[in-house]
């Protein structure tokens, strides 16, 4: 089990937050929950793959799958990696993984076995979720052969993530799902507020919803208006 977006794990949880959660299961949730209010938060980023790439797949194992020929030896060592590679028709459709590797040759390890091993009948889409590692985070080495990709999510944002857990924890899960007056009517991914504060400027809302210490560690990035957090 992994958080979705892969920014924090529990380990990490525990020396930035000390914090540890018992459950497994109920950590990576939280931690996903944090990932993606941090995501809601800092807005428009240059991630490192824009794009999203479909195909057809030549072949699947239990914890891989292949790119069909035409999109083989295309992409360098580690291109799609902290992508998604999602089956969205032929066999195993519905299934999503999270890649951690990809190969000169095409192939993606994926963080998990296949429930329905993909095969030649199974269309593909690989998309980056998450809106970190940036391109400013991802190092490409020309030099070295075969060429690789180096990703990394940046210490702040997961130090940022682990301080949103923290938060969540201590605020309660109804403030973040219960409306309140000093909200205004905004929506942060599955969260909504209805209600508009009393200015009526709309100054508070989404910024209600994030943790103090996660806006300083967030400093110099873009928020969700595309300005520089400061």
């Amino acid at each position: 089990m992994a958080s979705r977006r892969r920014y924090l794990d529990q380990t990490e949880l525990a020396q930035f937050a000390d914090i540890t959660i018992g459950d497994t299961t109920e950590a990576d949730d939280q931690i996903s929950m944090a990932e993606e209010m941090i995501d809601a938060y800092v807005g428009p980023q240059d991630k490192a793959y824009p794009h999203e790439l479909q195909g057809r797949a030549a072949a699947g194992a239990g914890s891989s799958i292949t790119l069909q020929s035409n999109q083989q030896s295309i992409y360098d060592i580690n291109f799609f990696k902290y992508c998604e590679v999602e089956i969205i028709g032929g066999t195993g459709p519905g299934q999503r993984r999270v890649v951690t590797g990809s190969t000169l040759a095409g192939v993606l390890t994926v963080a998990s076995a296949w429930t329905t091993t993909p095969d030649s009948t199974s269309f593909y889409r690989i998309y980056q979720l998450g809106k970190f590692p940036r391109i400013v985070d991802s190092t490409f080495y020309s030099e070295q052969t075969p060429s690789t990709y180096y990703k990394n999510i940046p210490e702040a944002v997961k130090r940022a993530t682990a301080a949103q857990v923290e938060y969540r924890i201590a605020m309660g899960e109804g403030f973040f799902k219960t409306d309140q007056s000093e909200k205004v009517s905004e929506r942060i991914g599955d969260y909504s507020y209805e209600n508009i504060s009393s200015s009526g400027a709309g100054s508070v809302g989404v910024e209600k919803l994030i943790a103090p210490k996660a806006k300083l560690l967030l400093r110099g990035f873009k928020n969700r208006l595309g300005q520089i957090v400061v």
